[in-house]
């Protein structure tokens, strides 16, 4: 009898778990929501910054698959003297822009 009750315990124990789960998954949801906003902002803030970069730095000199090779680039130019400033723009590549 009293594994029959506790079998029966376990039973039941387990029919609350889905929807404990399922409470945990609903709790869940407004937090990956915020996390999605989050994300979008970020996005929309990096499109901003590369905007921004393009109106102070108007010459676009290329794009690079790594942000050292851009970098590299950048301060060659400047050791060279074909610019002063250079900013590495991230886009879908980075995007190196200069001033002249």
């Amino acid at each position: 009898m009293k594994r029959m009750l506790a079998a029966t315990g376990f039973v039941i124990a387990l029919a609350g778990v889905p929807q404990a789960a399922a409470a945990g998954v609903q709790a869940r949801q407004p937090i990956q929501a915020a996390s999605v906003q989050a994300v979008s902002a970020q996005a929309v803030s990096a499109q901003a910054a590369s905007a921004q970069a393009a109106a102070d730095l108007p010459v676009h000199r290329g794009k690079f698959w790594f942000h050292s090779d851009c970098v590299t680039a950048g301060q060659q130019g400047v050791d060279r003297g074909h610019w002063s400033q250079y900013q590495c723009a991230e886009g879908w590549m980075w995007n190196l822009w200069t001033d002249r």
